[in-house]
């Protein structure tokens, strides 16, 4: 019984080998059709359908960048500023002045006083190229004394003087500017003076005024203030440019005391004036 299934097994191998022979030697050469299949062109006017694929990739790219990015602030205050205020103008001409420096006594307050100092402030009319100008003065003097005729106060002295001005122009020596002006100076004072002392030519006896025949007569200055009218005279030199002056100026201001020869003051100040 057994060799009978073992022989049946053995067949079925044989038959399914040589059935998997077949088959691939089929496969290698397949059958060929001796019927032939007719090819004929197409039709006229037929289109031929023609199927286009495209073919979209979408590609996304993530790109990480780092900007650094610097903030200016720019701060604006509202400031209220004052508009400057409008520059003082003198009319045309008229110009105001300071002046300041020594004065020495000359005539008969010569001997009992000594060289003091004098301030004055100005005030006048002139332009530029102006020959004649006018110019009114007030001056303040504190003489020294003599220790011989001191009486522990210094001699002072007011002068109010009143001027014409004779101007010389001498051009820009100097380049441009500034413009160097020579002029002179002259006119009528007033003198107002206490505690000065003073060289007399005559003395009053019984109520009449008696010559003394040249003998020398000081009076000490006396501590009121007494008055009399006089003169001055003098020149200078000046520089101007725009609206200011700078000048050097010296002058001879007399006036005559009672029963006194002429007392005079001889200052010579630096001073500045403004147009």
């Amino acid at each position: 019984m057994s060799l009978n299934i073992k022989s049946m097994s053995a067949a079925g191998a044989a038959v399914l080998l040589a059935l998997a022979a077949t088959s691939a030697i089929a496969q290698q050469n397949p059958p060929r059709s001796t019927k032939r299949i007719p090819i004929s062109k197409e039709a006229g006017g037929e289109v031929v359908r023609v199927d286009t694929l495209v073919r979209t990739d979408t590609v996304t790219n993530t790109i990480y960048r780092t900007d650094t990015l610097t903030r200016t602030m720019h701060r604006v205050d509202t400031v209220v500023v004052a508009p400057p205020p409008i520059p003082v103008r003198l009319p045309n001409g008229f110009y105001l002045g300071l002046a300041a420096g020594t004065s020495s006594p000359d005539g008969s307050i010569y001997i009992p006083n000594s060289t003091g100092f004098l301030g004055q402030m100005q005030i006048g009319w002139q332009n530029a190229k102006q020959v004649l100008g006018g110019r009114i003065s007030g001056t303040y003097t504190s003489l020294g004394q003599d220790s011989q005729f001191s009486l522990g106060n210094n001699a002072q002295l007011w002068t109010m003087s009143t001027d014409m001005k004779l101007n010389l122009p001498l051009g820009h020596v100097f380049g441009f500017t500034p413009r160097l002006n020579a002029y002179g100076i002259g006119g009528w004072t007033y003198t107002w003076f206490k505690d000065l002392p003073h060289r007399q030519d005559e003395v009053t006896i019984n109520g009449n005024d008696v010559d003394i025949n040249n003998a020398t007569l000081f009076r000490l200055g006396e501590n009121s203030w007494s008055g009399h009218n006089g003169w001055d005279v003098g020149g200078g030199l000046s520089l101007l440019w725009g609206r200011s002056e700078i000048f050097v100026e010296s002058r001879v201001l007399g006036f005559s005391p009672n029963n006194s020869p002429t007392a005079r003051q001889i200052p010579v100040v630096f001073g500045f004036n403004w147009y």
